[in-house]
């Protein structure tokens, strides 16, 4: 079955990195694009489904995620750390590394601590700390 072949293949091949967020859709029902990103040797995938972003959603849509995945405890799954995103979490993957976007946390300093350039600037220099 094709299925099969391709859940073995993200086993095997694909990353242990994964990024989720949602994408909210203009559209007249306001829904709401769940997606999960990640990359093989080739090229990103995307998978997503429309729905709201709220803890149900978010706790469904990791539990399908979780139904492929053999060893979670060896993943990072990065997010903006939206509340829905991480009560999923800790339904779903309790033992699997959660750590929040850079680019969220960027924008979450700015709009926090705006007044306090001596916070900002430090996360700058941090973030780009070589290895």
């Amino acid at each position: 079955m094709a299925l099969g072949a391709c859940i073995e293949g993200f086993n095997t091949v694909i990353g242990k990195v994964i990024v989720v967020d949602a994408i909210h859709l203009k559209s007249k029902t306001k829904d709401v694009l769940l997606v999960k990103v990640y990359k093989d040797g080739n090229k990103m995938i995307y998978h997503g489904i429309a729905n709201s972003e709220c803890s149900k959603s978010w706790t469904w849509f990791l539990k399908q995620f979780r139904g492929v995945i053999l060893q979670p405890e060896l993943m990072l799954i990065i997010s903006c750390q939206h509340m829905g995103i991480s009560n999923g979490m800790n339904v779903i993957f309790p033992n699997t590394a959660h750590r929040v976007c850079a680019y969220h946390l960027a924008n979450n300093l700015k709009q926090h601590c705006r007044k306090r350039c001596d916070v900002i600037n430090l996360y700058y220099h941090a973030k780009y700390v070589p290895y």
